[in-house]
């Protein structure tokens, strides 16, 4: 479903225009064009109605723990671990959904046709009723965030979950514990969206910040002011916050996190700083140390092993910490190349966050337009 709102184009700009000699055909070209259309809105039905059950789903899980008693028997790591994907999901397709203009256009040429299409058809009542709900499901921004706390807060409130796994979440993230980049970017991608639903109210927010203190938080936003998103898309914590504030009310009043800078609005003093770590150019000292010195550990890793095998009667203290040692330098591995694949992750929403508008001021003028023709791209 990401990938179709990914690759989603405009069908309207694609389709052909009738000349003047050929009106009297127009009827004909309305029906191929609903036909051609409403095999594509089928699919973004199919978004909306799966949005729904799984919205649904995710907020009845939240509030079978939504008592501090309940949480005594659950849920696990693993529930907690399962609730934040699903989440994460949602917060993609949204925005996805926001990131393409071109299909509300296509939805009013769809609407459209089949204003003209269905005068000689039989009961359409039921039929407009889905296309007025998909008309506001494609037009609102967050609409599937705003369905998941409509779901969430229907029949008692999921505060004490939602405080739970924001503790969770952060962390996590202090800690760094095991953390692969898909986890680490999941975690500071849903962390933004599950503040603005847990401070529904002063007294939650009051709450909330007696677990959480808020600068825990605010150290978190500000030490990652854009997450990678799918695939080159990206968010802004910042960004996010400012804009869901306009949907929940209750939210407007948290200055501290609604004054945090957008990516765009970083001041020139700190936008140095944010370079320096972002850009991989910067650590390429370090990450070629640390490559060197692993391939010689695992080189040597290998070299016991085959020692091992080729030993009869080894000593089982012996072979357990050779096979130790291996199982611990191969986990390592993974560990040093999810870090480097995150780091490339991150500088791209870096730079798709900040494009180069003025070419640099540069000694060479041909480097400067060269690098300027570069960020354009």
């Amino acid at each position: 479903m990401a990938s179709l709102l990914y690759t989603y184009r405009s069908c309207v700009k694609a389709l052909p225009q009738l000349p003047d000699s050929m009106k009297h055909s127009q009827a004909d070209l309305y029906l191929e064009t609903y036909q051609v259309l409403d095999l594509e809105m089928s699919r973004l039905r199919e978004i909306q109605r799966w949005q729904a059950s799984a919205a649904s789903k995710l907020a009845a899980d939240m509030q079978r723990f939504s008592r501090p008693e309940r949480l005594v028997n659950g849920p696990t790591v693993t529930h907690f671990w399962s609730m934040l994907k699903l989440l994460d999901v949602l917060l993609q397709l949204d925005h996805l959904k926001n990131a393409k203009a071109s299909i509300p256009n296509d939805f009013s040429w769809y609407k459209r046709t089949f204003t003209q299409v269905s005068t000689q058809w039989q009961d359409t009542d039921t039929m407009r009723e889905e296309l007025d709900d998909l008309q506001i499901f494609l037009s609102t921004r967050w609409a599937i965030l705003l369905n998941l706390h409509a779901e969430m807060f229907r029949t008692n409130t999921v505060e004490d979950i939602l405080q739970v796994l924001i503790v969770f979440c952060v962390e996590s993230l202090e800690l760094d514990f095991a953390l692969l980049f898909p986890e680490r970017h999941t975690l500071l991608r849903v962390l933004p969206v599950l503040v603005v639903l847990a401070t529904s109210s002063e007294k939650e927010s009051e709450s909330l910040y007696k677990r959480v203190k808020i600068n825990r938080l605010l150290n978190i936003f500000k030490n990652d002011p854009v997450i990678p998103a799918f695939p080159d898309l990206h968010l802004s914590p910042a960004a996010m916050l400012k804009e869901l504030s306009s949907y929940f009310q209750n939210f407007s009043s948290q200055i501290r996190l609604l004054t945090l800078p957008a990516p765009h609005e970083i001041p020139p003093r700190e936008l140095q700083d944010y370079q320096r770590h972002y850009l991989i150019l910067n650590h390429m000292g370090t990450i070629r140390a640390e490559h060197d010195d692993f391939s010689i550990r695992f080189a040597s890793a290998m070299n016991q092993m085959i020692t091992l095998k080729s030993s009869d009667g080894a000593d089982n203290d012996w072979s357990r910490d050779i096979k130790g040692n291996m199982y611990d330098t191969v986990v390592e591995g993974f560990q040093l190349l999810s870090r480097w694949t995150g780091r490339i992750w991150e500088q791209c929403a870096w730079k798709f966050s900040r494009p180069c508008k003025e070419p640099p001021i540069s000694d060479s003028q041909q480097d400067s337009a060269t690098f300027f023709d570069y960020e354009k791209v």
